[in-house]
């Protein structure tokens, strides 16, 4: 019995999910405190904002530090509902109350309930430029 073609299936199936499991967007984020793991729905993020090697992740329930790089997360968060607005700011769309625009080519966006302001730099202004 020749078992090379349902080796050949095998390897072939197992490399289709491995590439849909990295298209897929990150779903949960997992912030460790202590002895403590928390499990952040991507869906409840506000935003997420660079600090050094760390991320700082503000969500509806408070803000947590997770050990991986902004540049890391992005490239596994869905585009349609993340933006990146300032080198060190990625947004979630679904948590922009509104974007107040500046004389300098920059802006601010603020959030749905949040009291805190985020910077758009020159480099994404046009995320919000109106069509």
């Amino acid at each position: 019995m020749n078992t090379e073609p349902l080796l050949e299936q095998l390897t072939a199936q197992l490399a289709r999910l491995q590439s849909a499991a990295a298209a897929a967007p990150l779903r949960w984020i997992r912030a460790q405190n202590g002895q403590t793991v928390r499990l952040i729905a991507v869906d409840d993020i506000d935003y997420l904002r660079s600090d050094a090697k760390y991320t700082v992740v503000a969500w509806s329930g408070g803000e947590a530090v997770v050990r991986a790089a902004l540049k890391d997360l992005v490239a596994q968060l869905d585009p349609n509902q993340f933006a990146q607005v300032h080198r060190s700011v990625v947004v979630n769309l679904r948590a922009v109350s509104h974007v107040r625009r500046h004389d300098n080519e920059t802006a601010e966006i603020h959030l749905k309930g949040r009291k805190e302001v985020l910077p758009v730099s020159r480099n994404y202004l046009h995320l919000f430029r109106q069509t």
